[in-house]
């Protein structure tokens, strides 16, 4: 059943690769939901398929890759439409992309184009939403820079990204994202190239327009220290899929999944006496020898012989805190201490 205030719904998500050595499932079974106003940060290590799932909701999967299956429900005007089922070339996703969701990538200079200026490129979205005139969109342009805090907005509108550090880049970019008032903001790891002062400062920024704007705010981090600043729920990725789910007190003082508890003791800490990091044993393995059942038992300090067999499903511990492995299943307790009686 759709909740009111749900302004995504995502059931079963799968994004494959189709290339010349195989499939590569990079997207494979994911269900979650991004509240209205909320700040959900989507968490996990590098490869996992973070990136991946939000640009399937933009419709912006490069070839060879595509949606296979699933839904993505999105909610507009009241009604919610399946963005799954939209052509991503059509007219209905360009209503959306850029507008209700707007997306603020890794590297913003690899995001706006060299060849033009960065009030070109910001009015550029502004024109194409809206019927605004080009000198309204060049107003609107300049008051975005300056509300990012860019100094003196009405000279850098015409200044090329070549010409602007990494964090005015990054500002240039939030602009462009907000330039149309929309209701969901997907930042892709906004602050991994950027100093530890000027993160602090995007941060800051971003959390501030999410207050002024009311929209909702899906945040693409491997950095665990941001997920403790900014989120109201997190949701933790591993290979593809959501292996546990959580607000973000729960899932820093409760994990419950393995692959979490691992994480958060690989955090580095702040101590008196000299400690070695803990790192997580293993790799990720390679998206082409998927292994069987649990994707995480080649990994698992608390690995089962069943964890080889079955694909643990989602279980709610809580409400609001759901976990997939087979340690919180009933049924698979009950097969185990058969196994071992």
């Amino acid at each position: 059943m759709t909740e009111n205030n749900n302004l995504l719904e995502v059931y079963d998500l799968k994004v494959h690769f189709f290339t010349d050595e195989g499939v590569v499932k990079a997207i494979d079974g994911v269900d979650m939901n991004v509240v209205n106003g909320k700040t959900l940060c989507l968490v996990g290590e590098s490869g996992c398929g973070k990136s991946v799932t939000c640009r399937a909701f933009l419709g912006i999967v490069q070839k060879p890759g595509r949606i296979v299956s699933g839904q993505m429900l999105f909610r507009q005007n009241d009604r919610m439409i399946d963005i799954a089922k939209m052509d991503p070339k059509g007219q209905e996703i360009r209503q959306i992309r850029g507008k209700e969701i707007s997306m603020i990538f890794q590297e913003p200079m690899t995001s706006l184009s060299p060849m033009y200026t960065v009030g070109n490129q910001i009015m550029e979205n502004i024109l194409l939403h809206t019927g605004a005139s080009k000198q309204e969109a060049r107003e609107r342009t300049i008051a975005l820079l300056d509300q990012v805090r860019i100094p003196k907005p009405e000279r850098l509108v015409d200044e090329y990204p070549f010409r602007l550090s990494g964090g005015m880049r990054q500002r240039a970019m939030i602009a462009m994202a907000l330039s149309c008032n929309p209701t969901m903001l997907i930042a892709d790891e906004p602050t991994t190239a950027l100093d530890v002062t000027t993160q602090a400062q995007i941060l800051d920024l971003m959390l501030e327009l999410q207050y002024k704007y009311g929209m909702a705010l899906l945040f693409i981090t491997h950095d665990l220290g941001v997920v403790a600043e900014i989120a109201d729920e997190v949701a933790v990725m591993y290979l593809g899929k959501i292996v546990e789910r959580a607000d973000a007190d729960t899932i820093f003082n409760h994990p419950q999944h393995p692959y979490t508890q691992a994480l958060l003791r690989s955090i580095p800490k702040i101590a008196m006496r000299r400690e070695e990091l803990d790192p997580i044993k293993g790799m990720v393995p390679s998206p082409f020898r998927r292994p069987t059942g649990c994707n995480f038992n080649p990994r698992c300090p608390k690995a089962m012989s069943v964890c080889r067999e079955i694909v643990p499903s989602m279980t709610q511990l809580s409400p609001g805190h759901t976990v997939a492995c087979l340690l919180y299943e009933s049924n698979i307790k009950n097969r185990k201490e058969g196994e071992q009686a």
